[in-house]
């Protein structure tokens, strides 16, 4: 039996299998991302998949569960201090996040195109440093935190998870998790 047979064959059902599956994929890249990275969570490639492959409240869900992971694996295992000033940066890091999302969803073609995903990405990583960069403005400390260097790393970051993200997709089709009558047409492309 197929891997993809296991799934349900009721269409709506189907949906929300592959939409829940996205969304645990998703949460178990950012917290790997979390313990690997600490502070370099990629919410912006997070944000990025989940704008092009489930829907907006999945999206949400997925953006804010990466968030408490984040956060929980900061506090409890990496050892974040206990402090006002770092709780606010929290809540600023999970707000840029869901900003992340909205301009990657805003910005996502309803149809078939090259390169499609980079706009998205593009448009979300731009909102989450900026959304940030503003928090800076009245948060307590971060005044390093926006110099080129580090902006690169986390750009390489976010990069680096997208492109991870799309090899596990493409990998799912392979093994049979994924069916390509499966996939939404999307901006991933008709043919695929």
């Amino acid at each position: 039996m197929d891997i993809g047979e296991a799934f349900s064959r009721d269409p709506r059902q189907q949906q929300v299998e592959r939409q829940t599956a996205w969304i645990a994929l998703l949460v178990v890249c950012g917290v790997g991302f979390s313990l690997l990275f600490a502070c370099a969570t990629p919410f912006v490639a997070v944000a990025t998949i989940a704008s092009l492959r489930i829907g907006r409240r999945q999206a949400a869900a997925a953006v804010g569960l990466v968030w408490l992971a984040n956060q929980a694996i900061g506090y409890g295992v990496l050892g974040y201090p206990w402090s006002w000033e770092s709780a606010a940066w929290g809540v600023a890091i999970g707000i840029s996040g869901y900003l992340a999302l909205l301009a990657a969803t805003a910005l996502t073609p309803s149809g078939p195109t090259r390169l499609a995903i980079s706009l998205p990405f593009m448009a979300a990583f731009t909102t989450f440093e900026l959304s940030l960069y503003v928090a800076r403005m009245v948060l307590p400390g971060g005044d390093d935190a926006f110099t080129a260097a580090i902006v690169e790393r986390i750009f390489i970051v976010n990069l680096t998870a997208l492109l991870g993200l799309l090899a596990v997709r493409q990998l799912a089709l392979a093994f049979g998790l994924l069916r390509r009558t499966d996939l939404q047409p999307s901006v991933f492309g008709a043919s695929q």
